[in-house]
C-alpha cells in the first residue's frame, strides 16, 4: 500500500492514550505518560509547537508524574509511588499498604516531600528522597481530596469530603487554622504564600487569608456553572465542580479547571479574563500541568491529541483531535468524521478543518454521488451540503440505532439502520420507512447485497434476507460461538460476505476474528482470527479482497476466495498503550481504489489500494428478482389472510421483551378473525411461536426441540419471532386502508378494536405512507402514534382526535379539520395545511417547511411549537402568537 495521507492531528499527539503529564522546569518542553502493560513511555513534546522531540520507557503502568529541579521525576499510580533520577533510574520505590491507595499524588517543588491522600481519610507524606513515610495527617471529617504544599515549603494544607479545610506548619506539622466550607476538590498557594484557593464541588472558587483562613474581602467569588446554547443563546444549567486550580508565576491570575469542560482564567478581585473551552476528548477531571515560569498549560488523559495553551488562554495547535469516532465519509474532495461530539471535514487537497458540535449521542454519516451527505444525528437523519452547518432534516427513527452503522444501497435510494431487534428500511429521499425486518436478537449491523435484492444482517447470527418477501431468512449462520460484539458487516461486488466479531465484549480482553461466508450455500468458509485487538468496521475493495481496521489503529487486508490473511501488519509494540478496545471506523472510495480509517493516534489515514487486475466473474446468481406489483399483494384480506394456518404458541409471554410482550388475546382471537387456528400441540401445525425471555440464553422447550427436528427433515412449518408474529397479526396496508375508509361494515370498530388489542408502549402502531384518506371522517379513529408520511388527507375531518406523536411529514392535509385534536409533538415538516382548521393542541408540533397559507390556527395552542422555513401568509394566527 502507498503512504497514506493523514488528517487530524500531529502536534501534541503519540499512539496510545495519555495519562499525566509536567512540563520540564525550563517551560520550553512537555512530557506526557503514555502507559501501557508493565511499562510507560515517557513522550516529550516542545512547547511551542507540539513537535515530538524524544520519548523513552521505564518499567511500570505509571498514571501521573511530577519533574523535578534535577530532572528527575516521581510517577505515581493507585499502587505505588517512585522516584527515578535524569537518567531514569529508579532511586526508590514504595507500595502502598493492604487497603490503601494512593489516589492522589502531590510533590513539593523542589523533590523533598511527597504526599499520597484521598484513601482512609488519610494523607500520608513520604521523604522525596529516600521514600521513608514521615508523618501521616487524619482527616477526622471524610476523605481528603486535596493536597498542596506553598512555595517556599514551609506550610501545607488539606481540603477534602465534608468541606474541612486545615493549614499545617510543615516542619512542626502542628495545625494552624481550618475552615469549614464545602466538599474541596482542589487547592493552591499563590506564590507568595499568602493566599490560598479553594475549588469546591459545588463550582466555587474561593480565595483565604494565610494564615488565618479568612476570606479576602477583595475577591468576589467565582465558580465554574455548566451552560448550554439551544438556539437562545447560552442557558445556566447549574453548577459544575472545580477540580484543578494554579497560580500564574506573578500571582495576579487565579487558573481552575472544572467538570464544565471549561479552563478559566482570574482576576484577584474575581472578575473573569477569559474562559476556554476544554475539547470533550479530555474527561471532566483530566490531568493539569502549569509550567513554572506560566507561559504553558497543558491537559492530558486522552486517548487523542493533548491541548495546550499559552498564558493569554490560546491553543497552540488548532489542530483537530477527536475521540469516540463512529463513522467516516470518504469523497474526492473531503474526508468526513462523525463522533460523538462533532461532525469534522478535512479539505483532501489541503487539509483545511472545519467542524459543527454535537451533544455527546451516537452519530453516523454517508457520502452520496451528488457530493452530498446524510447524517444521523440522536434519531434524525438530515441531508447536509456542509457537514458543518445543520442540514435539512427528513426523517426520525423510532428507536436508536448502534453508532455508525447507517448504510446506504446501491442505488442510493434506501438507507438501512439496525435498530434494537430489527432492521429499518427508509427511502430518504421521501422520509418513508418502507420496510422492517423484525429479529429474535438485537440486530448489530447490516449491508445490502450487491443488487439491492437482498439485505444481510448481524445479531447472535449472521441472516441473509430478500427485501421483497421478509416472512423467513433465505440461510441462517449460526456461529460456534455468539458474538458479543459485531464490528461491520460487508457484501462484495461478487456476492461474498465478510463480517467482523468479537466474542468478548470486555474493554479488556478480546476474542476477534474476521468472518467469510459464501452467500450461495448459506455457510462460513474461514474464520480468521485476530488476537490482541478488537476488529472494527470493514469493506470491501474489490470482488474478493476486505480490508478492516482493528482497535490498535491497524489496517489489514484478507481474501474471502482464499479464506486468507493477505496484509496483516505486525501488532504494536507492548509499550505502545491502545485505547479501549474499540470498534474504529472505517470507509472505502466508491471505486475501491482508497480506504481511510482511524489509526492509533485518533487521526485519519487516507492509504491508496493497488488494483489487483480486471475479474471477469459474473456476480453469484441466487434467483432472486424483484416482484411484481401484482406479485406483492396479499394472498387474501381478514378473514382469508390465514385462512388454513395453524398456530401453537408456547412460553411465557408476559416476560418478554417489553417492546414485544402481546396478550393472550391479541395472539389468539387475532389468529381466529383471520381465518387460522390455534394448536394446543405440535401436531399439525404451520406457525410456530416460542416466547423469550429478554437478557438470558434462550432454552428451547420440547416442543420447539421436535418443531426443529420436524424442519429439518423438511417440513414446512414456520418459526416466527415474536416481533415477526406481531407483523404478520397487524392489519396490511389494504386492510387499513379499507377499515379507516369504512369500505367494510363497521371498519372502524375493526379498526379500533385492532389496536385496543396490541399496542406498542415505546413506539407506533404501523406506517401507513401515501395511503388515500381524503375526506374520510376519522373522529372515531384511534391514530396515535401513527405515520401517515405522504398521505392524502386532504378535506379529512381529524377534530377532536388524539393525534399524539403522530407523523404527517410531506402529507396534503389541505382543507382538513383538526380542530380541537390534541396534535402534541406532532411532525408535520413539509406537510400541505392550506386552508386547514388548526385550532388544536400544537404544543411541541414541528412544522418546518410546511405550507400554512389561509390555515386557521386562531384556538391554536402553540407553545414550543416549531414553524421554521413555514408558509404562513393569510393564515390567521392567535392573537399571543409573534413569530
Amino acid at each position: 500500500m502507498a503512504p497514506p495521507t493523514i488528517f487530524g492531528a500531529k502536534s501534541f499527539n503519540a499512539a496510545g492514550s495519555f495519562a499525566g503529564l509536567d512540563f520540564l522546569p525550563d517551560g520550553e518542553s512537555l512530557v506526557a505518560l503514555v502507559p501501557a502493560d508493565g511499562r510507560t513511555r515517557l513522550v516529550r513534546f516542545r512547547a511551542q509547537d507540539g513537535r515530538l522531540l524524544d520519548e523513552r520507557t521505564v518499567a511500570g503502568a505509571w498514571k501521573g508524574m511530577a519533574i523535578l529541579p534535577d530532572g528527575g521525576c516521581f510517577l505515581w499510580t493507585r499502587e505505588a509511588i517512585a522516584r527515578l533520577d535524569a537518567g531514569d533510574q529508579v532511586l526508590w520505590q514504595i507500595e502502598a499498604a493492604s487497603g490503601v491507595s494512593f489516589a492522589f499524588v502531590t510533590a513539593e517543588q523542589d523533590g523533598s516531600l511527597v504526599a499520597a491522600y484521598g484513601s482512609k481519610s488519610i494523607a500520608q507524606l513520604f521523604d522525596g528522597h529516600t521514600g521513608k513515610r514521615l508523618h501521616t495527617v487524619r482527616e477526622p471529617a471524610g476523605d481528603i481530596f486535596a493536597f498542596v504544599f506553598s512555595s517556599d515549603g514551609s506550610l501545607f494544607a488539606t481540603g477534602g469530603e465534608k468541606g474541612v479545610v486545615r493549614l499545617f506548619d510543615r516542619k512542626t506539622r502542628k495545625e494552624l487554622a481550618q475552615r469549614k466550607s464545602t466538599k474541596v476538590l482542589a487547592l493552591a498557594f499563590s506564590p507568595d504564600g499568602q493566599v490560598l484557593a479553594g475549588g469546591h464541588g459545588q463550582g466555587d472558587v474561593r480565595l483565604w487569608q494565610v494564615p488565618s483562613l479568612k476570606p479576602v474581602s477583595s475577591f468576589r467569588g467565582a465558580s465554574h456553572r455548566f451552560f448550554k446554547d439551544y438556539g437562545r443563546g447560552e442557558e445556566d444549567l447549574g453548577p459544575a465542580a472545580c477540580r484543578w486550580l494554579g497560580f500564574s508565576p506573578d500571582g495576579q491570575c487565579l487558573l481552575s479547571q472544572g467538570n464544565d469542560n471549561a479552563l478559566r482564567l482570574w482576576n484577584l478581585d474575581g472578575s473573569l479574563r477569559r474562559r476556554v473551552t476544554i475539547p470533550h476528548r479530555h474527561p471532566q477531571d483530566p490531568a493539569m500541568a502549569l509550567s513554572r515560569d506560566g507561559r504553558w498549560i497543558a491537559a492530558g488523559s486522552t486517548p487523542a491529541a493533548l491541548s495546550v495553551w499559552n498564558a493569554s488562554g490560546e491553543l497552540v495547535s488548532d489542530e483537530r483531535s477527536f475521540t469516540s469516532a463512529h463513522a467516516i465519509a470518504l469523497t474526492a474532495s473531503e474526508v468526513v468524521l462523525a463522533s460523538d461530539w462533532a461532525y469534522s471535514s478535512w479539505l483532501r487537497k489541503d487539509g483545511t478543518a472545519k467542524e459543527r458540535a454535537r451533544n455527546g449521542f451516537p452519530s453516523a454519516v454517508v457520502a452520496l454521488r451528488t457530493g452530498e451527505m446524510l447524517v444521523f444525528d440522536v434519531s434524525r437523519v438530515s441531508l447536509v451540503n456542509d457537514v458543518a452547518k445543520p442540514g435539512k432534516e427528513l426523517f426520525q427513527l423510532g428507536g436508536d440505532p448502534r453508532p455508525g452503522t447507517m448504510r446506504l444501497s446501491h442505488d442510493g435510494k434506501t438507507v438501512a439502520f439496525p435498530v434494537d431487534m430489527s432492521v429499518e428500511l427508509w427511502d430518504w429521499q421521501r422520509g418513508v420507512r418502507v420496510g422492517e425486518i423484525p429479529h429474535e436478537d438485537s440486530v448489530h449491523a447490516c449491508a445490502f447485497g450487491y443488487d439491492d435484492t437482498w439485505i444481510v444482517s448481524v445479531s447472535d447470527t449472521i441472516q441473509m434476507w430478500r427485501l421483497d418477501e421478509f416472512e423467513q431468512p433465505v440461510w441462517t449462520v449460526r456461529l460456534e460461538k455468539d458474538p458479543q460484539i459485531c464490528g461491520g458487516v460487508a457484501v462484495s461486488p461478487l456476492g461474498w460476505i465478510v463480517v467482523s466479531i468479537d466474542r468478548d465484549n470486555s474493554n479488556l480482553y478480546t476474542d476477534s476474528a474476521l468472518v467469510f461466508v459464501d452467500p450461495r450455500s448459506g455457510t462460513a468458509t474461514a474464520t480468521l482470527q485476530h488476537p490482541g485487538a478488537r476488529l472494527g468496521q470493514v469493506a470491501f475493495v474489490d470482488a474478493t479482497r476486505a480490508v478492516v481496521v482493528d482497535s490498535s489503529g491497524r489496517l489489514l487486508m484478507a481474501d474471502a476466495e482464499k479464506g486468507c490473511w493477505l496484509d496483516r501488519p505486525e501488532p504494536p509494540a507492548e509499550d505502545v498503550n491502545l485505547p479501549d478496545l474499540e470498534v474504529l471506523p472505517l470507509a472505502v472510495s466508491e471505486n475501491g481504489t482508497e480506504v481511510a480509517h482511524l489509526d492509533a493516534w485518533q487521526n485519519i489515514r487516507v492509504v491508496r489500494v493497488e488494483p489487483q487486475g480486471t475479474r471477469s466473474d459474473r456476480p453469484f446468481d441466487f434467483g432472486i428478482k424483484k416482484k411484481t406489483a401484482e406479485e406483492s399483494k396479499p394472498a387474501g384480506m381478514f378473514e382469508q389472510r390465514l385462512a388454513g394456518a395453524k398456530f401453537l404458541f408456547v412460553g411465557n409471554f408476559n416476560s418478554s421483551e417489553h417492546a414485544v410482550r402481546t396478550t393472550r388475546e391479541f395472539r389468539e382471537e387475532t389468529v381466529r378473525e383471520l381465518g387460522g387456528t390455534v394448536a394446543k400441540t405440535p401436531k399439525g401445525i404451520t406457525h410456530f411461536v416460542a416466547a423469550r425471555k429478554p437478557y438470558t440464553k434462550h432454552s428451547p422447550t420440547a416442543a420447539e426441540i421436535e418443531v426443529d427436528e420436524r424442519i429439518a427433515k423438511g417440513e414446512k412449518i414456520i418459526k416466527l419471532s415474536e416481533k415477526k408474529m406481531i407483523e404478520l397479526l397487524l392489519p396490511t396496508f389494504e386492510e387499513a386502508r379499507a377499515m379507516l375508509r369504512g369500505e367494510i361494515e363497521g371498519g372502524l370498530e375493526r379498526w379500533n378494536r385492532w389496536r385496543s388489542r396490541y399496542r406498542l408502549l415505546d413506539g407506533g402502531f404501523m406506517h401507513l405512507p401515501g395511503i388515500d384518506l381524503s375526506g374520510i371522517d376519522l373522529r372515531k379513529a384511534d391514530l396515535r402514534v401513527m405515520h401517515f408520511e405522504e398521505a392524502n388527507l386532504s378535506g379529512a375531518c381529524l377534530a377532536g382526535v388524539d393525534l399524539y406523536d403522530c407523523v404527517f411529514r410531506g402529507a396534503n392535509l389541505r382543507g382538513a379539520n383538526l380542530d380541537g385534536a390534541r396534535c402534541g409533538r406532532v411532525n408535520f415538516t413539509g406537510a400541505d395545511l392550506r386552508e386547514a382548521k388548526l385550532g388544536a393542541e400544537l404544543m411541541g408540533a414541528v412544522f418546518d417547511g410546511a405550507d400554512l397559507r389561509g390555515a386557521d390556527l386562531r384556538n391554536a395552542k402553540l407553545q414550543y411549537a416549531k414553524l421554521e422555513g413555514a408558509k404562513l401568509d393569510g393564515a390567521k394566527l392567535p392573537g399571543s402568537f409573534s413569530g
